[in-house]
């Protein structure tokens, strides 16, 4: 861990000297959370905390740089409390280069956010992915991007290929701002089926399995926005479906947000189903918040977030799933309440 430190802080210091000559702006993040979560008749209570530091350098007019540090694993941000109050550990979370190739286009290249979006808690938002990624925005409202990433998995050792493209479109009608999407992702996941199941970091409760060689998801999604008596109200829906296989290969999330969450005084309110059959999603890339990471599920999650001063945000979230298949369920259910500060 300490070796691991001292690399990213090297990297950071790089960043510093490029700082130099370039225009450096720092964010980040420091949380509390009280985590409860009951599968079956296992019960466990956590305090955790989190803490994020990035730094954005813009090299030139065409050239950013970015690095990111955060506590955490692969799956998630959050580490435990306690330990005797040992050292914690702490990795490099981002460290890409965004160049501008033209006034509606950038490449990227190195480990980044997932070029790629979607509604629901398909793929897991705490998992940066590395590799090269092309990603356009055009004034007309369509965009789109392709990408070609490997992922370190928190499960095994080994290592699977993702390859994918992305296209959108959003435009402003009756008063509502509309964005359709559509995309393909190719994930070859091999070497991980050989590995077998094992208990991760992020869901010590349930193992996680690998069960197929490859998977193709085609996804459908759409959002339309709008204010609604002052306060922003958007509904989604997202539908997934794997190809690689024929049966139970499907997931659709719906749901809608109200409010936001942004300055001091603002709230916000999402409510959210969720149903995944059991070999419709990847149970790498699965939300390890909800239905305790596993790709077999049908659920809720209802999340709220209150601003008590711009940058301080109180959240709390709740999740309620039947996990597994056919006569074999059993219910999951996870508390969370978080106090974040961000600057």
């Amino acid at each position: 861990m300490r070796k691991a430190l001292i690399t990213t802080l090297v990297m950071l210091g790089s960043l510093f000297s490029v700082a130099q000559a370039a225009d450096v702006k720092f964010s980040g993040n420091v949380g509390y959370r009280n985590d409860n979560f009951e599968v079956g008749s296992t019960k466990t209570d956590r305090d955790r905390f989190r803490a994020q530091l990035q730094a954005n350098a813009v090299v030139n007019e065409k050239i950013t740089a970015v690095v990111g540090v955060s506590t955490g694993d692969g799956k998630s941000s959050w580490t435990d409390m306690g330990n005797e109050n040992s050292l914690k550990n702490i990795g490099l979370d981002l460290a890409y280069v965004e160049y501008a190739a033209a006034p509606f286009a950038k490449v990227t290249l190195g480990k980044m956010e997932q070029p790629w979006h979607v509604h629901g808690l398909m793929f897991d938002q705490d998992i940066n992915p590395e590799g090269l990624a092309a990603q356009f925005k055009h004034k007309s409202g369509l965009y789109g991007s392709v990408f070609r990433l490997k992922l370190t998995e928190e499960i095994t050792a080994a290592d699977s290929k993702l390859d994918g493209f992305q296209v959108g479109v959003k435009k402003k009608f009756l008063g509502a701002n509309f964005d359709v999407h559509a995309a393909m992702l190719k994930q070859d996941v091999s070497l991980v089926r050989a590995l077998g199941c094992v208990a991760t970091l992020s869901a010590p409760t349930l193992p996680v399995c690998a069960t197929a060689d490859k998977a193709e998801f085609h996804i459908l999604g759409a959002s339309a926005s709008r204010k609604v008596a002052g306060l922003p109200l958007t509904a989604f829906v997202e539908h997934v479906k794997n190809d690689s296989v024929s049966v139970a290969n499907k997931a659709t999330a719906y749901g809608v947000v109200l409010g936001r969450a942004d300055k001091a005084g603002k709230w916000e309110l999402m409510v959210m189903n969720q149903k995944s059959d059991a070999n419709a999603l990847s149970a790498i890339w699965t939300d390890s918040d909800f239905a305790g990471g596993n790709s077999a599920h049908d659920g809720r999650a209802i999340r709220g977030a209150y601003a008590l001063a711009d940058g301080l945000k109180v959240r709390g979230s709740y999740f309620d799933a039947d996990i597994g298949s056919g006569n074999s369920k059993t219910n999951s259910k996870r508390v969370m309440f978080d106090l974040v500060y961000s600057f």
